[in-house]
Order: C-alpha cells, then sequence, then structure tokens
C-alpha cells in the first residue's frame, strides 16, 4: 500500500510533473495525506467489528508502518484495491473539476 506511488501515478495522471520541483514535492505531500485518510476510511468500512477494535488498539500503540500494514493486510484482503480505490476517485474529482482530460 504505497501511496506514494500511487500518488506519482497521479501526478502523471492530473499532467502536474510541468511544476516546479518544489511544487511537486508539496503537491505529492499532500496528495498522499488525502490518500492516506481516503484508504483509511475504506480499510475500515471493509473491517467487521473485531478487527476495527484491534485496529483502534493497535493505532493506540503507536505500533510502526509495518505491523499496521500488515494487520491491513491480514483482516483487509482487498487492502490494495482500497488504495487504488481512493486514487482513481480523487483523480476523477480533480479531473472533473479542472476539466482536464485524462489519456
Amino acid at each position: 500500500m504505497n501511496t506514494t506511488h500511487t500518488s506519482n501515478e497521479l501526478l502523471s495522471a492530473l499532467e502536474l510533473e510541468t511544476l516546479a520541483p518544489e511544487e511537486q514535492e508539496a503537491l505529492l505531500i499532500e496528495l498522499n495525506e488525502i490518500v492516506f485518510r481516503g484508504s483509511m476510511v475504506r480499510l475500515i468500512e471493509r473491517m467487521d467489528e473485531k478487527s476495527r477494535d484491534e485496529f483502534a488498539a493497535l493505532m493506540d500503540s503507536d505500533a510502526d508502518e509495518e505491523t499496521v500494514e500488515a494487520f491491513l493486510k491480514e483482516r483487509v484482503p482487498d487492502a490494495d484495491s482500497a488504495v487504488a480505490e481512493t486514487v482513481a476517485e480523487l483523480t476523477d474529482d480533480i479531473l472533473a473539476v479542472t476539466g482536464t482530460n485524462k489519456e
């Protein structure tokens, strides 16, 4: 569930690679945050109640990224698709607002 990679795809789809490197980096950070939050919502929605409780306890324990990712992959069989769905939705929303064609 690499949001940096997916955000790079989003930048490319939106043809934003023409921005200055500093602007790209700032935009990439913001896109990563949006993708992360959207993905987490999707993942939590797909968990059963027990998994949600265990996930909340895991997050409260300040678990490292690898532990969280392993938990999500184990408890949410289609975890990677949640990230892809979030990126696709975000891309479509941005393209609808900007009027840019994704091709």
